[in-house]
């Protein structure tokens, strides 16, 4: 499964909730968020109390998002991430739509909370 050299769409679908090590690197208002990703077989997905997943230094805050969308697997840089592709997003009134990648490690998924040479990697898992 995700431990394979190469994950296979139907092996993500299903839902993920955020791994209890991962909530140390957010903020302390983000620490109690019960983050999940739904990935259905259909391609579409939800995106409940995701901390941090749009924060931009500078020009945007670390808050907790919610939206809906389609998902993809794609193949990038040798390896394989999940392009999200966000229809909705809650409370956004325009930038829609918007897309970002998961990466995909050992069985879990991942972003970076801002930058990725800081190391806040936040990370979930099948429930």
């Amino acid at each position: 499964m995700l431990g394979c050299a190469s994950v296979q769409p139907g092996d993500l679908v299903g839902t993920w909730v955020i791994a209890p090590t991962s909530r140390q690197s957010l903020p302390a208002e983000l620490q109690k968020a019960s983050a999940r990703f739904v990935l259905n077989a259909n391609g579409t997905f939800v995106a409940s109390n995701v901390p941090g997943l749009f924060y931009f230094p500078g020009s945007r805050s670390a808050r907790s998002e919610n939206g809906s969308g389609v998902w993809k697997l794609v193949s990038r840089d040798g390896g394989q991430q999940i392009q999200l592709d966000f229809q909705v997003i809650v409370d956004w009134k325009e930038g829609v739509p918007y897309g970002t990648q998961l990466g995909i490690s050992r069985g879990r998924l991942f972003y970076f909370l801002g930058d990725a040479d800081e190391g806040r990697r936040v990370e979930f898992e099948r429930k």
